[in-house]
């Protein structure tokens, strides 16, 4: 068998999240099929050495909202049959190929059905049309649905998602959503995260090597995993330097350093871009001497740094999946509402969304209180999660056994999916202050997010008039310029004023 799997590889920065979902994702299909697996990828060449298996060229959209629902057709176009749709090079014509090839098509974990990220969400809708145009069976794995999503995004993820054979959503709301776009419960799973049980894997001999760009070594000992992205553009926020202030105060309480863990940037380095800068201000805004920092590692090796931590602290969703399914105490701020449904969500899967903050718990202290709680709590937390355990994995292992005779094209009975996990409350006000502040925080950050999806969706249409525009101005230019139209205005005037001289004879 061969199957095509989806997921969001290759990027010019490597991320160790997006990485690790398909990665996880294969290895879990490869203990249950016989078959070749085909990764499509940004950067082929780069997933193959990564990970020994084959891969092929991507479908790529435009970031513009305007020409991506035009490639859509196109691509659609294409997938029907139309040599003439796209030019011959459109890698689009190679996606077809090896889906054609193929007996099924993974789409793996993500969190990019969206507008906020239309054009990864186009990518799949594209991916999901061909699967479905070739007659192949596809499967939706571990997504979050939304939030901000423009009408006719929202459609071009309806269309996806019903033609699913089975589709997994990560989050209570995603799942909700999931039901909303009309799918039925016997296609549609509530599970974790596709990373979440991501082998783990030691750094390799070069990158044990390799030091940050401060002299840190890789860890050893006991440590708390700090992962944080930079500051948001749009909103012009600068809260990292009140992170930095946090991560001191944690390594007092705890005794122990503090080790950066990149998820953004390029691979086995540690220099800049990405969360390398977001974590260069951390320790220069840093008093306490206890940061360290390390370079940007493999999925699989930079889950085994988180998952072997004290303590996770994180603005960013991965150090979060990997932290819990390992029985680590977890405290996650999100920056926006887009986060804060993936954070909040991921934490709810375990039983701790206590300690799932709106941005807002950073000012108020609610960090510092939320942190200083669950280290002091941390051996129930950890027995709370080792609890949980066997049933997170077991209905994991449900969902890919479920996802393995899908694609093989069998009928299958739908996994039962994750039920509800007993809730491990917060004592402290410092949590429900942070209720408070999520539902006003979540309307304002999804009112901003809307906002910048219609902007982008104007600001494209705007290109687009310009474009066309400018396209008419030279197609007049050239027609005034040509010889034709100076012949033709030549003999308009000749035949102009020969009609004036015999008006004047007569």
């Amino acid at each position: 068998m061969k199957i095509v799997v989806q997921g969001d590889l290759g990027q010019a920065a490597y991320h160790v999240g997006d990485e690790a979902m398909t990665v996880a994702a294969v290895d879990e299909l490869k203990k249950r099929m016989d078959a070749e697996f085909v990764l499509l990828s940004r950067d082929p060449a780069q997933t193959s050495r990564l990970y020994g298996v084959d891969a092929a060229q991507t479908v790529e959209f435009p970031w513009q909202p305007g020409e991506r629902a035009r490639h859509l057709d196109l691509v659609r176009r294409a997938a029907a049959g139309d040599r003439s749709a796209l030019p011959p090079a459109d890698h689009t014509w190679s996606v077809i190929e090896a889906i054609g090839e193929a007996d099924g098509v993974l789409i793996a974990g993500g969190g990019n059905m969206n507008s906020l990220f239309g054009w990864l969400l186009y990518e799949r809708a594209a991916v999901a049309l061909i699967a479905k145009q070739l007659g192949k069976p596809l499967v939706v794995s571990g997504q979050t649905f939304g939030p901000a999503l423009l009408p006719q995004d929202r459609a071009v993820l309806q269309e996806l998602l019903t033609s699913a054979t089975l589709v997994g959503a990560r989050e209570t709301s995603s799942y909700a959503l999931g039901l909303e776009l009309g799918l039925e419960p016997q296609r549609l799973v509530k599970v974790l995260d596709d990373g979440s049980f991501i082998e783990m894997r030691q750094p390799s001999e070069q990158l044990n090597a390799h030091t940050g760009q401060h002299g840190t070594e890789m860890p050893n000992g006991q440590y708390i995993a700090a992962t944080f992205s930079p500051d948001s553009g749009r909103e012009g926020s600068n809260n990292l330097p009140a992170y930095a202030g946090v991560l001191d105060r944690a390594a007092d309480l705890t005794g122990l350093p503090v080790y950066l863990v990149p998820h953004l940037g390029a691979l086995g380095a540690g220099h800049s871009g990405g969360d390398h800068d977001s974590h260069r201000v951390l320790l220069e805004n840093s008093r306490s001497g206890r940061l360290r920092t390390l370079p940007v590692l493999p999925a699989g090796e930079a889950a085994s740094i988180t998952k072997a931590a004290e303590l996770v602290l994180t603005n960013r969703y991965h150090p979060a999946v990997f932290g819990l399914a390992a029985g680590v105490p977890v405290v996650a701020v999100s920056n926006d509402a887009y986060s804060d449904v993936r954070l909040h969500g991921a934490m709810e899967n375990w039983g701790l969304e206590n300690w799932a903050l709106p941005l807002p718990s950073l000012a108020s202290g609610g960090m510092d209180d939320g942190i200083s709680e669950v280290w002091s709590r941390r051996e129930q937390v950890r027995q709370h999660l080792v609890q949980a355990l066997p049933d997170a994995v077991q209905r994991q292992q449900e969902w890919w056994d479920g996802v393995a005779v899908a694609l093989a094209g069998a009928r299958t009975e739908t996994p039962d999916g994750l039920g509800g996990v007993a809730q491990l409350a917060a004592e402290g006000a410092w949590s429900r202050e942070a209720n408070g502040h999520r539902r006003l925080f979540r309307t304002l950050s999804s009112s901003i997010g809307r906002l910048w999806t219609e902007l982008d969706e104007v600001s494209s249409e705007r290109d687009a008039l310009a474009r066309r525009h400018a396209e008419l101005i030279r197609e007049r230019d050239a027609i005034l310029s040509s010889r034709s139209f100076r012949m033709a205005s030549f003999l308009r005037r000749s035949a102009h004023l020969t009609g004036r001289l015999k008006g004047r004879r007569h």
